[in-house]
């Protein structure tokens, strides 16, 4: 009998210890241990959105995207009444050829005045004279050039293409519409480049920065996305930090969702903290004894994120008991 109560009790010894302790039990963290995942919400904005306005003055003869449209870069997207300009360039082309026709008669009375001067038939002050009456025109003739140049510039202004390929989000003036410079025609969306921002509680950023997978979520639609930057300003009103995101692949500008990630950091369930001296925190095991550790950041009702590794023992039945004052003898 007492040998097999002795062997009992080194069996006992050799068995693992799930739980034991006089009155509490443990379990490791790897168990009990969450990862909850957060959102926020989010939305597709296109890189480059541009207001397409006139940059000239006159009538649209022409404005053929329609709204939702796509366009390739370079293509017509309007045609403003072109009449004036066109009659402005060939004057500067006129005054342009008039002008050189000057300066050509000009130089030929210039090399005969150097032809009379060589031999004494005109002084040198009158061939001064007409050397700078050639410069002169020169540079009336570069001049008009630059006008004819100005002129063109403007000519080629009255039709505008896209600056890159889009889609037409909204159309802003009519064929017929009288516009000036500076009068916003339609509002085009870059298709090339889009990319996810959301805003994300600043207490949450550290997280979002760890997860290492992240998602946007719009109806049935699953998109896994790219964390690209934080902007490091907050927020006074909300206390929330825009999340720059991309995807691999092209979405719609407009398309709004949730940005989703998990925790990656193990978070100990709410019914494991507890209130100690004004503290909350959770009781671990240390050396065969039950050691409460305040976690700062832990909040009631809410998954706390701890530092632990995953074996870390904690305990389990008997948690509330713990560390309550005993009735004196």
């Amino acid at each position: 009998m007492t040998r097999a109560f002795f062997l009992a009790l080194l069996l006992a010894a050799c068995l693992p210890r799930p739980t034991m302790a006089a009155d509490w039990t443990t379990r490791p963290l790897a168990e009990l241990a969450v990862y909850p995942e957060f959102s926020a919400p989010a939305n597709v904005v296109a890189i480059d959105e541009a207001r397409i306005a006139a940059e000239v003055g006159g009538r649209v003869e022409a404005l053929a995207p329609r709204v939702g449209q796509r366009v390739a870069k370079g293509a017509e997207l309007a045609r403003i009444d072109d009449a004036s300009y066109r009659i402005d360039a060939q004057r500067a082309e006129a005054q342009v050829e008039l002008i050189a026709n000057r300066v050509k008669l000009a130089t030929a009375q210039l090399d005969q005045a150097r032809s009379l001067a060589g031999r004494n038939f005109l002084s040198p002050d009158a061939l001064r004279i007409r050397e700078t009456e050639v410069a002169v025109l020169r540079s009336e003739r570069d001049a008009a050039r630059q006008t004819v140049a100005a002129a063109r510039l403007q000519l080629a202004r009255t039709r505008i293409r896209a600056p890159f390929a889009g889609i037409v989000r909204e159309r802003l003036a009519s064929v017929g519409d009288l516009a000036v410079p500076g009068t916003p025609l339609l509002v085009l969306s870059a298709t090339a480049d889009s990319e996810v921002r959301a805003r994300v509680p600043a207490v949450q950023i550290d997280g979002l920065r760890a997860a290492g997978q992240w998602e946007l979520v719009a109806g049935q639609r699953v998109v896994p996305l790219k964390l690209v930057r934080v902007s490091p300003v907050v927020e006074a009103a909300g206390q929330a930090q825009e999340a720059v995101l991309s995807s691999p692949a092209p979405l719609p500008p407009g398309l709004a969702g949730e940005l989703r990630w998990a925790a990656r950091v193990p978070h100990l369930p709410p019914a494991y903290l507890q209130q100690r001296d004004g503290r909350l925190g959770a009781y671990v095991e240390r050396g065969g004894r039950p050691v409460f550790v305040p976690l700062p950041d832990a909040q009631n009702g809410r998954a706390t994120p701890v530092p632990w590794t995953p074996d870390t023992r904690v305990i389990d039945a008997g948690r509330f008991a713990i560390g309550l004052a005993e009735t004196p003898r």
